[in-house]
């Protein structure tokens, strides 16, 4: 195909953007003559808190302030003052700073002490930061990107931890940190993260940066580095950080070809050696084939690594399937990679989160016994989700991908993930909890059940952020007439007639919008 020369230059150029399209709030990327609109001569300037902060980890409320690209644009912070809502009381903590940074990345976690405020409620929170750049004082909201609005974050004050009974540790499967950082994204420290984590009541963490960048120089995003030190020092970093009771895997999100030459994403954990993708990243014009495929990775699964299908149904835009040749994962790239964990649940929104079950649904009706995972695609974004809503022009929040609104939880006998998640007794929820095994023999969940009736037994958790118990729901799938029976409100302990080949599975709902979805028993 022939191309004119305008034809051409429109193509660059709509190449040149793309990458935006639904990325994260990097405010400094332009072109040689063209800035966007929310472009600012002054560094990206953020606060953030957890969604979720549980009083019996800590009294003390984090509040995470986020400065990156002061080397460009030199700052002064003066001071920070956090103010909190609550029905009882409010509060203002005053903060003196008086610092004046010229970095590519800084980052403090303030503490703000709730001793007086009662557990069990919404908390409102803003936080102003005072700062002196370009020669003017200024006050910041919460940050300093243009267009969105400066809305308090909401924090929900739990007072105690998660609903999960003993040995159930949950965790988020797809995270970015800072590692991910380029000319349109970047995530948080890691060592912020595992604070913020810890609060939210999880237990694990894998940290999944993009390919992309894992392979840039440290100071350059624009040029690789053939040895990878950032891939090296994200594993030397992780390496000092894990502690006993909170456990912080390294992994990469690889851009990797599917076997119709598309580029997909799969999540590499723990695997001992770097994996270069790099076809969806935008980087070099018109070079957007995969560098590695799917067919590769069977011969590179072992105990100790993990591989995971990234949001495998996920829409891919119409001109990211022009520009980036991005793709959907097919039920023979996953019979050719070997891998059985999907993570379905990428984001918070519920209408999504159903269509993933219901994808999910009809794989488990054709036999393939595949089990689910969630995750959040967060950022960095610990109460709010800031992105490009168009191109150069507009930006936008939402509370989508969010760190912790969904996660995996597993049961185990140790905070072992890597183990635990291909052991697949896994539930996947934004709250609440959800466990069954079928009483012939016990059957947990990822088992193998060799009868034809059986008693079910479940048990459900809940909390007051959560809400009471709505629906308990049982799904018995017959893969010979490729139907799922659905039975709403089961009792417990009753008898069940099982297919010859099947499976069950179990979700919950609660009243405050928590949900809960189980991996199946099988049925042969």
């Amino acid at each position: 195909m022939t191309f004119g020369v305008n034809t051409l230059k429109v193509f660059k150029l709509v190449n040149m953007l793309i990458p935006f399209v639904l990325s994260y709030a990097e405010i400094h990327y332009h072109l040689k003559f063209l800035y966007p609109r929310y472009f600012k001569r002054e560094p990206e300037i953020i606060a953030d808190v957890p969604i979720r902060y549980i009083k019996s980890i800590s009294r003390k409320l984090p509040v995470l302030i986020i400065i990156k690209d002061s080397h460009l644009f030199p700052v002064k912070v003066n001071s920070v003052k956090v103010n909190i809502i609550s029905k009882q009381k409010n509060i203002t903590e005053n903060f003196s700073i008086n610092l004046n940074l010229s970095q590519m990345y800084y980052s403090k976690i303030l503490e703000v002490d709730l001793i007086d405020i009662q557990t069990e409620q919404i908390l409102q929170i803003t936080v102003k930061i005072k700062i002196e750049v370009n020669g003017k004082v200024k006050t910041i909201r919460n940050d300093n990107f243009a267009d969105i609005p400066k809305k308090p974050f909401r924090c929900y004050y739990a007072e105690n931890i998660l609903p999960l009974p003993e040995f159930w540790f949950a965790g988020d499967v797809h995270y970015h940190s800072i590692y991910t950082s380029d000319q349109v994204e970047f995530g948080a420290d890691i060592e912020s993260t595992v604070k913020m984590a810890k609060v939210l009541g999880l237990s694990w963490l894998f940290i999944t940066d993009h390919s992309y960048d894992l392979d840039d120089r440290e100071e350059c995003y624009t040029k690789n580095d053939p040895v990878f030190p950032k891939w090296e020092k994200l594993h030397r970093e992780i390496n000092n950080i894990n502690e006993i009771d909170f456990k912080v895997i390294a992994g990469e999100e690889v851009s990797i070809g599917n076997s119709k030459g598309k580029n997909v994403h799969m999540l590499a954990i723990n695997h001992n050696e770097f994996i270069e993708g790099y076809g969806d990243s935008a980087e070099v014009w018109f070079k957007n084939k995969p560098v590695r495929f799917l067919k590769e990775i069977k011969d590179l699964h072992s105990d100790n690594n993990l591989f995971i299908a990234a949001h495998p149904n996920e829409e891919v835009p119409f001109m990211q399937k022009l520009t980036l040749r991005r793709g959907n994962w097919s039920k023979t790239d996953f019979l050719e990679s070997g891998i059985r964990f999907l993570q379905i649940i990428n984001n918070s929104r519920l209408p999504d989160v159903f269509e993933s079950i219901n994808y999910w649904k009809s794989l488990l009706l054709e036999g393939y016994r595949f089990f689910i995972l969630a995750g959040n695609d967060a950022h960095g974004n610990f109460n709010v989700m800031r992105q490009i809503k168009t191109p150069f022009i507009k930006l936008f929040a939402s509370g989508d991908q969010v760190f912790g609104k969904f996660f995996t939880a597993f049961r185990f006998k140790g905070n072992e993930p890597i183990k635990a998640i291909k052991n697949g007794e896994i539930i996947v929820s934004n709250g609440p909890f959800l466990n069954f095994w079928l009483k012939n023999k016990k059957y947990p969940i990822s088992s193998v059940a060799n009868c034809n009736k059986a008693n079910l037994i479940f048990e459900t958790r809940t909390s007051h952020e959560f809400g009471d118990i709505k629906n308990v729901t049982l799904f018995i799938g017959n893969i010979s007439s490729k139907k799922e029976i659905k039975i709403l409100n089961p009792k417990n302990n009753i008898n069940l007639e099982l297919p010859g080949n099947g499976y069950v599975r179990m979700s919950m709902s609660t009243k405050n919008s928590g949900w809960v979805f189980t991996n199946p028993v099988w049925i042969e």
